[in-house]
């Protein structure tokens, strides 16, 4: 009984980051986690951080702190700073109030009691005095002396320790600078410097390992195929900045394909795609961002999770997998998560949500907001993210999700005004607008139609883990000759390959059939312009 007791004592909650699946399967949760929430309150906001009276810097420590960033020398001025302390209590208590609704949400409640729960926060978020700031904590040129004493400490200890240690800590510094890199940390873990280096323990294995390959900056050499073909089957894709400045990425879950993820690429190696968009593509991501409001100086991110067409067939291992594996990744960047805003909930979320949310930091569960109606859903994005900023996939006038994520605007050419998923190093990478997956039995034969118009070309490619693999011809309509024919087999079992069938030019309609030679296999069609 006591080793029982001592490996309770052990389990402690992960960090969020961009993903909310991080935190250890620990139903039971002890009230202290929630005290991070009450100290730091991750507050959503729809504008920028105001200027501060003198840049921060670490050679003149003082400059972090509030006091000497808002001096405030007559009585209204006190008056002022009370008032902002009272609203921002209110409002991180709305926030610990959500996390603690959402963590207690069992099989037995009904979904409506998550939907219900944004709207009590959202009700209470907007119950204070309109007129008046709320303070973030944690941030520079906000800090207590305590906790200028955790960031003082946690800098020297960093020159004094192994150098991995202060990279980790550096990995944004492209476009971080060191004193919110230091404090993003810290909020992470209440100022408990500690605490922060077992993060720090934590991502180093993961990060030496990636660091051997520079993060993966060339994707297609890395994994064999463009990041538009991943993001075809795991459909996660920044496009445009929030109100605040954040970078916002999309996520539509019901475009998760698992079976079509496994014809691409092994779980274990999809660490690769996390690597390369953290290190490579999301520093564009903030320093556009930037462009678009200057004094943006968070790295954070605003992200929208899209539930239309998710079915429970789509929650399996291997999906949960794979955002275990971006949730390794993504301990290396804590507090990079700004908010999350679930859309089109549909009515059994309540059931999936009872078993996610063994998953989920506390700090994280107070972040999210769940809308079952598609109208609230968006009209809360209006809220936080301007029109133009807003793909064209919920009727803003930005580039569709597709687009985004292969760096092409929705004009045809690359992106100058809405950051994408695309690295500019692959902003001419195409468009992915045949996607199929197809499961075949011994000699069995499956087809999928497709047009392609005038002027258009359409590279065909089959992307499998199937050794025996099938022949592929491509048909045009009333034609039984085929224009294109291959055999699609491989080497070794079980290890994804792909075979390009060719280039299919319109106008015209066609049909690409799949036949199996021998024994079962999953077969991957995409078709990219």
């Amino acid at each position: 009984e006591e080793e029982e007791e001592e490996e309770e004592e052990d389990v402690k909650h992960e960090i969020d980051g961009q993903f909310f699946f991080t935190a250890k399967d620990d139903p039971a949760i002890p009230m202290e986690v929630f005290e991070g929430i009450h100290m730091y309150p991750p507050l959503p906001t729809t504008q920028t951080d105001p200027g501060l009276k003198s840049p921060v810097r670490l050679t003149k420590m003082e400059t972090l702190l509030y006091s000497y960033q808002h001096p405030h020398e007559t009585e209204e001025d006190e008056q002022k700073l009370q008032r902002m302390k009272e609203e921002t209590e209110l409002a991180a208590l709305a926030l610990e109030h959500q996390a603690k609704r959402l963590m207690s949400i069992d099989n037995n409640q009904h979904a409506n009691d998550i939907f219900n729960s944004t709207n009590l926060l959202l009700e209470e978020l907007k119950s204070g005095a309109p007129d008046v700031k709320v303070s973030e904590k944690g941030f520079p040129g906000a800090l207590t002396d305590k906790e200028l004493e955790a960031v003082e400490r946690l800098w020297s200890e960093l020159k004094s320790r192994d150098p991995i240690y202060n990279e980790i800590v550096r990995s944004l510094s492209a476009v971080e600078k060191e004193a919110y890199s230091l404090c993003r940390w810290l909020r992470a873990r209440k100022f408990d410097v500690d605490a922060v280096f077992g993060l720090l323990d934590e991502a180093k294995p993961h990060y030496i390992e990636a660091k051997k390959h520079d993060f993966y900056p060339n994707l297609e050499e890395s994994l064999g195929f463009s990041r538009a073909v991943f993001l075809s089957q795991y459909p996660e894709v920044f496009c445009g900045s929030a109100r605040n400045g954040c970078p916002v990425m999309y996520m539509k879950l019901g475009g998760i394909q698992p079976e079509g993820i496994k014809c691409l690429v092994s779980i274990k190696d999809a660490d690769k795609f996390f690597w390369n968009g953290m290190k490579h593509c999301y520093p564009g991501c903030i320093e556009e961002g930037r462009r678009v409001n200057p004094n943006f100086v968070r790295t954070e991110n605003m992200t929208i999770y899209d539930l239309e067409g998710v079915s429970r067939s789509q929650v399996t291992s291997d999906t949960l997998e794979m955002i275990k594996v971006g949730g390794r990744v993504m301990t290396a960047f804590p507090e990079t998560l700004h908010c999350l805003v679930i859309i089109n909930a549909p009515s059994w979320f309540g059931l999936v949500w009872s078993g996610v949310r063994k998953f989920i930091d506390p700090r994280t569960a107070s972040k999210i907001e769940v809308f079952t109606n598609s109208k609230r859903g968006i009209a809360r994005m209006r809220e936080l993210i301007d029109n133009s900023q807003i793909p064209s996939d919920y009727g803003g006038t930005g580039p569709s999700l597709a687009e985004a994520a292969s760096g092409v605007s929705a004009a045809g050419s690359s992106t100058n005004n809405h950051h994408t998923s695309a690295p500019q190093s692959v902003n001419s990478s195409k468009v992915v607008v045949l996607n199929k997956v197809m499961y075949l039995k011994n000699h069995q034969e499956k087809s999928k139609k497709f047009e392609v118009k005038e002027n258009q070309t359409m590279t065909v490619t089959i992307y499998t883990r199937c050794k025996n693999g099938a022949k592929a011809s491509i048909f045009r309509e009333g034609s039984d000759c085929p224009v294109l024919e291959k055999d699609v087999v491989g080497k070794e079992e079980d290890e994804p390959y792909s075979v390009c069938i060719g280039d299919v030019k319109g106008p015209g309609n066609f049909e690409v059939r799949l036949k199996s030679f021998e024994g079962p296999g999953t077969f991957l069609i995409l078709g990219t312009m």
